[in-house]
């Protein structure tokens, strides 16, 4: 029995000495009165702005009434592996600018307070991750200046911008010097890129960063023939093949008849990429038949000296226009098309509805004007009554002097999908009359129409009436405008009512008047207008070539 005693004894003082031990290390390991903690910072707070940011924290516990300086590393990795800078202060914060940080870099900040006599140093307290957003003086790339092996880089005029540095997606950055004079102009043209590469280009006043933008340079063309002026383009366009690609040298080039695309899609294009040095003078282009398409790029087209009739037209054949035809896509992009009196686009030759049949007509990054006699004309800018189309895009570009309405698919048919027409970041001005409907005439078709980013004005044109901006009241149309203005939109230019838009969803639009008319050309919008930021996405609505 003294044996059991004892053996139980021994297990209750080991058992003691274990419960000691384990509160021993639970207080050394969580009480809140080792010096190290209770002398550490809290709650740190970051405020970010263009070139600066300001930390502020909270004293440690146990500063009351002393003296305390602390310690601050800043690092671009939260383990602190490699130090970008350090900073210290006697007081609850610290600010830093772009002398001490890069802009656009992702940083963490940690902060002790420094060793007193009478107290150890505070173990670290770090932030959450944060970064200088830098001053931006790049303006937005230009669509039309950025070429296969070059682009235009436009920026805020400012003294003392000293070099651009290009970096590509792939290989190493290369840095281009500016001048004085490139700095005041707010411009440069860089030549010596590659076709089809990402860069990005970082703006330099010294060492610092003034701007960041990206781009993507052009593929480079393989051109199947390239001609001079003077060089016959009608029988070039009658040679090609299906695929083709014209490339035209810098100069005039005159096509004194109808030029006809039989049944093959073909590409003619400046060599240049720019409409101003480029100049066609056309009579018509028929897309004939099966598989006829055309793209059209960086080329200026003038129908006047051609008495043009349409800038392009669908026919089944010379023979039959009426005869049955799929066409292949229509493209017209970075061009300046004027001086047709009927229509930029007739496409209502078929026999019946769906006799003619197009996936996608595009038009991009262009400008088009005098077009269709003064608001007269019979025939719609695009006019695809009994056309089944798929999508109609136009984006970036410019419309004016124009008439009577922008679109007709009126004749009813049961289509293989519900046509869609998107009108996004353009600007419309001087159009509509001879008692049509300015905007779109669906009638009874279903369609899919939507505004957006875009401006619209002066309806109707002289000595002319609309009748509406909108007709479709088909079953499973949608009609939307978002994010647009317009303006001095009505039935007549005296005595007329303020054009409606029928059924249509108008979201975060604006009706803030310009001083454009009818006869208008330049559409530049006003410094400090609000439209320069009423888009959906904080920029510019109208053509953005507009907005400097």
């Amino acid at each position: 029995m003294k044996k059991y005693i004892n053996q139980l004894s021994l297990r209750l003082i080991i058992l003691s000495v274990m419960i000691m031990a384990i509160s021993s290390c639970k207080k050394t390991e969580d009480a809140p009165d080792e010096p190290a903690r209770i002398f550490k910072p809290s709650d740190v707070k970051i405020t970010t702005a263009e070139v600066s940011a300001k930390l502020t924290w909270t004293a440690p516990l146990l500063s009351t009434g002393k003296i305390l300086k602390y310690n601050i590393d800043f690092s671009t990795d939260s383990l602190f592996s490699t130090i970008k800078y350090t900073a210290t202060s006697d007081t609850t914060g610290v600010s830093v600018t772009e002398d001490n940080l890069g802009v656009r870099i992702r940083y963490y900040a940690r902060i002790k307070a420094i060793a007193t006599e009478t107290q150890p140093e505070s173990k670290y307290i770090r932030s959450s991750a944060f970064q200088l957003s830098g001053i931006q003086l790049f303006l937005a790339v230009r669509d039309n200046e950025v070429k296969e092996n070059g682009v235009t880089l436009r920026f805020t005029p400012t003294t003392d911008l000293n070099s651009i540095v290009l970096t590509p997606a792939t290989g190493a950055a290369t840095t281009v010097t500016l001048s004085a004079a490139d700095a005041l102009s707010g411009s440069k043209t860089i030549t010596g890129l590659v076709g089809g590469m990402k860069y990005s280009a970082e703006l330099f006043q010294g060492t610092k960063s003034k701007g960041l933008t990206t781009f993507t340079t052009l593929t480079a063309t393989t051109y199947t023939t390239r001609l001079n002026p003077g060089d016959d383009l009608a029988a070039a366009i009658t040679a090609a093949a299906n695929g083709a690609v014209i490339g035209l040298n810098p100069g005039t080039y005159t096509l004194i008849a109808t030029s006809f695309i039989t049944q093959k899609a073909i590409t003619i294009k400046s060599t240049s990429g720019n409409p101003t040095d480029t100049k066609v003078n056309y009579k018509e282009f028929d897309l004939e038949g099966t598989g006829a398409g055309l793209t059209l790029s960086g080329i200026e087209f003038d129908g006047t000296a051609g008495a043009s009739l349409y800038f392009l037209n669908l026919i089944g054949s010379q023979a039959n226009n009426a005869s049955a035809a799929t066409f292949t896509n229509i493209v017209v992009d970075n061009c300046i098309a004027h001086g047709s009196t009927t229509a930029f686009l007739r496409g209502d030759r078929g026999a019946a509805a769906r006799d003619f049949k197009i996936s996608g007509i595009t038009v991009n990054n262009s400008i088009v004007y005098d077009m269709g006699a003064n608001g007269s004309s019979a025939y719609y800018m695009f006019h695809l009554t009994k056309l089944q189309f798929n999508t109609l895009n136009v984006s970036k570009s410019t419309f004016y002097n124009n008439g009577p309405g922008l679109v007709i698919a009126s004749t009813t048919y049961a289509g293989d999908v519900i046509p869609s027409v998107l009108i996004s970041y353009s600007t419309i001005n001087g159009f509509g009359g001879n008692a049509k409907y300015a905007l779109v005439d669906a009638n009874a078709n279903p369609i899919s129409f939507v505004v957006q980013n875009s401006i619209f004005a002066n309806t109707p044109k002289s000595g002319t009436v609309v009748a509406s901006a909108i007709r479709a009241t088909g079953a499973g149309s949608t009609l939307t405008i978002s994010n647009s203005n317009y303006f001095n939109l009505n039935t007549a230019l005296t005595g007329g009512t303020a054009l409606t838009f029928a059924t249509a969803t108008l979201t975060s639009n604006q009706t803030t008047g310009l001083t454009w008319t009818a006869a208008t050309t330049d559409f530049t919008l006003p410094v400090g207008s609000a439209l320069r930021t009423a888009s959906s996405t904080g920029t510019a609505i109208g053509d953005p070539r507009w907005t400097y």
